[in-house]
């Protein structure tokens, strides 16, 4: 169990704001959190940093020009040297970085960045964090079951649907869990994972509006569903690890739509608000 961060958590709100005028940069809330986190801790929220350092990887292997998202954990240059020795890396980068260097790509098909994520989230499955499993479980089901609904509308006019739908959903989805196969071999609009997914029928009908609104109708499941995974942690870990994943939705929102990410900003305010005060005996 993480340990407990009652004037961490009970200042959060504080940290969002700058005079009411800027939402905290992740980058300035890791370094904040380095700081009140005991490095175990720590350890575990650069795990929910590790997808931007993904990112950076991929690009360098593939040589495109491109400025470092500093939201990652590892410095660009140690990705670069790694490289070419990158046994300071975590496993799952160099099991990558292998099969790239001897171009035998282990899923043929799937993109670059689609092959990281493979080894990407095999390995987080394997994390002694429940919430770093249980989220990572989530959100790479929720990203399959995303890309096979995109998948089934982007074919939908095609004669051949089965065989051209698989072909299809199988260069997009990433593990072969029991998620990802049903997907692969189902027909039905829930791909019969309602009994096993609460949330698909959520999704499906998210998605039979405009893609702007399915887009945002995503990040508002996972947002809901990281309520549902800290309800009980109060002012443990978790609860810091949730409140990263909600900043990076508010910042995406925030480049992507001001609108929307000014909505989701002020929910994470009003949230905070309402539910941590520092216990009395503190």
């Amino acid at each position: 169990m993480s340990g407990n961060y009652y004037y961490f958590v009970a200042g959060l709100p504080d940290l969002l704001l700058d005079e009411g005028k800027q939402t905290a940069a992740c980058v300035e809330f890791a370094a904040e959190a380095q700081e009140q986190l005991s490095p175990g801790d720590f350890g575990f929220f650069n795990l929910l940093r590790l997808p931007f350092d993904n990112d950076n990887l991929v690009k360098l292997v593939e040589k495109k020009e491109h400025v470092a998202d500093r939201r990652g954990c590892i410095d660009e240059a140690e990705l670069a040297a790694g490289i070419k020795s990158p046994d300071a890396l975590p496993g799952y980068m160099q099991r990558f970085l292998e099969a790239f260097r001897e171009n035998r790509p282990p899923h043929p098909g799937l993109t670059v960045a689609d092959q990281l994520s493979w080894f990407f989230y095999e390995e987080m499955a394997q994390r002694e964090n429940a919430f770093i499993r249980d989220w990572y479980a989530f959100d790479l089901q929720l990203r399959n079951v995303a890309a096979a609904i995109n998948c089934r509308r982007s074919l939908a006019h095609l004669d051949a649907l089965s065989t051209d739908r698989d072909k299809a959903a199988s260069a997009l989805l990433i593990g072969r869990d029991d998620v990802a196969e049903a997907i692969l071999r189902s027909n039905a609009p829930d791909f019969g994972l309602a009994a096993q997914l609460p949330w698909i029928e959520r999704l499906l009908g998210l998605s039979r509006g405009k893609p702007l609104d399915f887009e945002k109708g995503i990040d508002t499941l996972r947002w809901d569903t990281l309520n549902e995974m800290t309800v009980a942690t109060y002012f443990q870990a978790e609860t810091v690890y949730a409140f990263y994943i909600k900043l990076i939705i508010v910042e995406r929102w925030r480049a992507l739509d001001p609108k929307s990410g000014k909505e989701r900003l002020d929910r994470l305010l009003d949230e905070l608000k309402a539910s941590y005060t520092v216990p009395e005996l503190f």
